[in-house]
C-alpha cells in the first residue's frame, strides 16, 4: 500500500525516494552488519593476547612460524594467527594453552555449552535448524553430535580414572562439602532400542539423590538439591561409579542413613549392601502394579505391606481372591519374596524421622522427564556407546556442570597465570 501511495503522489518524483533502495530485511542485514563488527573485534582482541603472550613468554621458546586457527562463535567464523613456539623438541600453541582451547576444537566454549545443552532436549537436526535461525553460523547436525561425543567422552573418561584411582590405587579424594544426616537415593534402568548392535535392546541404569522435599504453595513438592548420575561404563559396579559421585557433592562418610528407592531388580538391590547404612524401600507403582495383577484387592494387600504389619498381611492374603493364569501367580511369587523390602522406610528405621518426610516413589517421573523423553518416547535407536554418551550428557546438564567439559583443558605449568592489560 506504501508503494501504491507514492507512486500515485504527482508531487514527488520517483528518483527522490527510491523505494528499492529500503531493505525488508532490516533486521537481518542489521543483525549481519553486528556479527561482522563482533567477528572482527574478537579477531583483534585475540590477537592482542597472542602478542601480549609473545612478548612475556620465557625466551627459551622459539618461534617456528604461524598457524590459522578457525573456531565457531556465536556470532560466525572466526579466523586468528597464532605463533608456534618449540622448547627442546616440545611444540606448543601459547595462545591455545593461555584460553585452554584444545587441539582441533573447532567451536567456542559457550557456544559448544549452547549446542550440547539444546541436544539433550532436540534430535541433532532440530539444534542445527534451531542454531542456524537465532546465530550467525550454519553448523550442521553432525558438527553438534561430534560436539556432544567429545564433551561426554571426557566426562565418561573422567569418572573412570576417579574409579582406578579409589578402587585400585588407594586414592580417595577429598569429600562433598555438604553434610545432611539422611540422604535419599533413588535408581532405575531405561531399556532403549538399539541399531548396529549384537543385541536388540540395551538397559541405561541412573540413579538420582536429594536432601528431602520442599513443598510449595499450591501443596506441590520438589525434591531438594537433586542431583542426578548416568552410568556409562558397565566394566565399573554400579553403586561404586555412583558412589564416587554422589561423594563429590554429600561428604557421605557423614551420612547417617541412605534410603534406597526403585524396583526390585538385582542391581538396585545390590545398592543396600554397597552403599552401608542403607535401607531399602521398593518402589511403590511397580509394587502396586504386582499386587494388583496377583489379587482383586490389591490395593489393600498393598496398603498392608506397606504399613509393614506382618499379622494384618496375612490376614488380609487369607480372605482376599487370587486371580487366574499364569502372570497373575507370578506376580503373587514376586510380591511374597519382597514384602520386606515393600515396607514403608518410615516404619522401618530407628532414628528420629526429619518432619515432613516423605515415602519414595519420584523415580519413574524423573526417568521419563529426565532420560526417556529424548531416548526411548520418539521412536528412536541408538549404538550402546551413544546411549551412554547422550545419557552422560542429560546428567551434566541437569546438574550444571557442562561449562567444565566444554572443551576447555587444564593450564600447562609452563604458562604462568597473569592479568594483561590492554
Amino acid at each position: 500500500m506504501a508503494e501504491n501511495i507514492i507512486k500515485q503522489d504527482d508531487h514527488i518524483r520517483q528518483e527522490e525516494i527510491n523505494i528499492e533502495f529500503f531493505s525488508k530485511q532490516w533486521e537481518e542485514e542489521c543483525f549481519n552488519i553486528g556479527c561482522q563488527k563482533a567477528r572482527d573485534e574478537a579477531v583483534k582482541m585475540l590477537t592482542q593476547i597472542e602478542q601480549k603472550l609473545h612478548e612475556c613468554r620465557d625466551k627459551c621458546w622459539k618461534v617456528v612460524g604461524f598457524r590459522e586457527k578457525t573456531l565457531l562463535t556465536r556470532f560466525g567464523e572466526i579466523t586468528i594467527q597464532r605463533r608456534l613456539y618449540k622448547n627442546n623438541g616440545e611444540y606448543c600453541f601459547l595462545l591455545d594453552d593461555y584460553m585452554k582451547w584444545r587441539p582441533n576444537q573447532s567451536a567456542t566454549p559457550s557456544l559448544t555449552e549452547a549446542l550440547v545443552d539444546s541436544a539433550t532436549k532436540l534430535s541433532f537436526r532440530k539444534v542445527s535448524k534451531e542454531v542456524e535461525k537465532y546465530t550467525a553460523g550454519v553448523i550442521s547436525a553432525s558438527t553438534v553430535h561430534c560436539l556432544l561425543t567429545r564433551v561426554t567422552q571426557d566426562a565418561i573418561c573422567e569418572e573412570a580414572n576417579q574409579h582406578d584411582s579409589w578402587y585400585e590405587d588407594g586414592v580417595i579424594p577429598p569429600p562433598g562439602e555438604r553434610k545432611v544426616s539422611i540422604l535419599y537415593m533413588e535408581a532405575d534402568g531405561l531399556w532403549v532400542r538399539l541399531q548396529r548392535e549384537d543385541k536388540e535392546h540395551y538397559e541405561l541404569k541412573s540413579a538420582i539423590a536429594y536432601e528431602g522435599w520442599e513443598r510449595h504453595e499450591d501443596d506441590s513438592y520438589s525434591l531438594l538439591n537433586k542431583n542426578v548420575y548416568c552410568h556409562c561404563d558397565d566394566s565399573i559396579p554400579f553403586w561404586q561409579s555412583a558412589g564416587i559421585h554422589f561423594d563429590k557433592y554429600w561428604d557421605l562418610g557423614s551420612v547417617n542413613l541412605i534410603v534406597l528407592g526403585g524396583d526390585d531388580a538385582n542391581w538396585i538391590n545390590a545398592g543396600e549392601s554397597e552403599m552401608g547404612y542403607c535401607v531399602r524401600q521398593l518402589d511403590g507403582f511397580h509394587l502396586l502394579r504386582s499386587c494388583c495383577k496377583g489379587w482383586e484387592k490389591g490395593v489393600e494387600i498393598y496398603s498392608c505391606i506397606r504399613d509393614g504389619d506382618k499379622a494384618d498381611i496375612a490376614k488380609v492374603l487369607g480372605n482376599v481372591k487370587e486371580r487366574p493364569g499364569k502372570t497373575s501367580e507370578k506376580e503373587r511369587k514376586h510380591v511374597l519374596g519382597c514384602l520386606e523390602r515393600g515396607i514403608d522406610w518410615r516404619k522401618k528405621v530407628l532414628i528420629e524421622i526429619p518432619e515432613g518426610a516423605r515415602g519414595l516413589g519420584t523415580m519413574e517421573g524423573n526417568e521419563s522427564n529426565l532420560f526417556a523423553d529424548r531416548m526411548k518416547d520418539r521412536g528412536m535407536s541408538w549404538t550402546i556407546k551413544g546411549s551412554q554418551r547422550m545419557g552422560k550428557a542429560i546428567e551434566l546438564s541437569r546438574n550444571g556442570e557442562l561449562n567444565n567439559y566444554v572443551g576447555l583443558r587444564s593450564s600447562l605449568d609452563r604458562i604462568e597465570k597473569q592479568t594483561f592489560e590492554f
